[in-house]
């Protein structure tokens, strides 16, 4: 039986237009395989519930990983999406407000963070690892199989039932294509705070993909005093540097590791920075980004997301010689509430051409081609992707 459909008109400005019965969702059916679109009846929420109709949902560079199977906790067929932004269509009891305590109502835009833990374990509570909590909820973007309800949970669809009652949301004017970058802010600034990035601070940004660039804009934010970004194409170290990087080296110009390092360091007027952001995602970057950190100095690897292999590593010549840390940054960490909020505070002061880093806006039809597209490093239209984001009404 089709559940019953409600909506509530709290915002006359939101016009007269009913909530759809049906949801178009472009479901990965197995890895590297077929994306098909598949239509599913939108649900009534129930309490500390709520429906958002999507407006933009970003392409992370995981979600061209799990497309060729490399993250083992997801499973096809899959909905995938978590960069999720939206107007709330339909509210379940209790949803008067957002996490920020500003009331909300049908029609307003809305930013969702993806991940939920119960917040009251030991694992939550003393131990600060929301991830490890025994009762987390699926996050949004990586339910899977999507075989039995609720099946709206990931962004590349027309819906999203937010059915982990509590999902922390913020409320905000921000246009969709800047208001979508919040959760891959929200990790940039985990990074950020794992590197102990603050003032005066010298940064490398290695990997200029979406999270690379907030990386270079969380950066700023936090008193960096120079900040390099290494990586490519050309439109994205020219975006990093309009974000914010004092200089770029494009790894097309210079394709060998010597030369790079060589280049990075004049860039920096020092033989290494105090924090490098390893945003790269591959393991040979991990082992170039060690040779960029100063002696004493920090990594942050934040790109290496999904389990791409092995590499050489002699501890006593990589790690102990040069008094180096290696910090592990998994998505936005465990007070990845926070960071999600400060993530919008930073972009709702605006100061940057966040309006410039979505570079394609691409239909539910596409999703199969933009994550091959993503996933190979190949262009889009005939253009370089900066960042792709899933418009389900193009």
């Amino acid at each position: 039986m089709v559940p019953s459909i409600f909506y509530r008109i709290q915002n006359p400005e939101y016009g007269g237009n009913r909530m759809s019965t049906a949801a178009r969702a472009a479901i990965v059916v197995d890895a590297a395989g077929a994306v098909e679109i598949r239509s599913y009846a939108v649900p009534e929420p129930g309490p500390g519930e709520f429906v958002l109709k999507l407006e933009l949902c970003g392409v992370c560079g995981t979600d061209a990983h799990i497309y060729r199977g490399r993250l083992a906790s997801v499973t096809f067929p899959a909905l995938l999406g978590h960069e999720i932004v939206g107007t709330l269509a339909a509210l379940g009891d209790g949803v008067t407000a957002d996490h920020g305590g500003r009331p909300v109502a049908v029609g307003d835009r809305v930013g969702v963070f993806p991940a939920l833990s119960c917040g009251r374990c030991y694992q939550c509570q003393v131990r600060h690892r929301p991830a490890n909590c025994p009762d987390r909820r699926p996050s949004y973007g990586f339910k899977s199989p999507v075989t039995a309800p609720p099946h709206l949970t990931g962004g590349f669809a027309e819906y999203l039932h937010a059915a982990n009652a509590g999902t922390v949301f913020y409320r905000t004017d921000l246009p969709p294509e800047v208001a979508v970058l919040q959760e891959p802010m929200s990790v940039a600034l985990h990074g950020i705070e794992r590197g102990s990035v603050g003032v005066g601070s010298t940064v490398v940004v290695q990997g200029v993909g979406a999270i690379g660039l907030m990386a270079v804009v969380a950066a700023r934010a936090a008193g960096a005093h120079r900040v390099v970004a290494v990586g490519a194409p050309a439109a994205r170290l020219e975006l990093a540097a309009a974000l914010g990087a004092d200089a770029t080296v494009s790894i097309h110009d210079l394709t060998g590791v010597a030369e790079r390092r060589s280049a990075v360091f004049d860039a920096l007027g020092a033989p290494g920075a105090d924090c490098v952001i390893g945003a790269s995602g591959s393991p040979e970057a991990f082992m170039e980004a060690i040779g960029l950190v100063a002696d004493g100095g920090v990594l942050a690897e934040l790109g290496n997301f999904t389990d791409r292999g092995t590499v050489p590593f002699n501890p006593f010549s990589d790690l102990l010689k040069r008094d180096i840390t290696i910090a592990g940054v998994y998505g936005a960490g465990p007070d990845m509430l926070r960071r999600y909020h400060q993530a919008l505070l930073i972009l709702e002061r605006g100061g940057w051409p966040y309006d410039r880093v979505v570079s394609h806006r691409v239909p539910l039809e596409r999703v199969g081609e933009a994550l091959a597209a993503l996933g190979g490093g190949s262009p889009l239209d005939g253009r370089e992707i900066v960042k792709l984001a899933i418009d389900p009404a193009a």
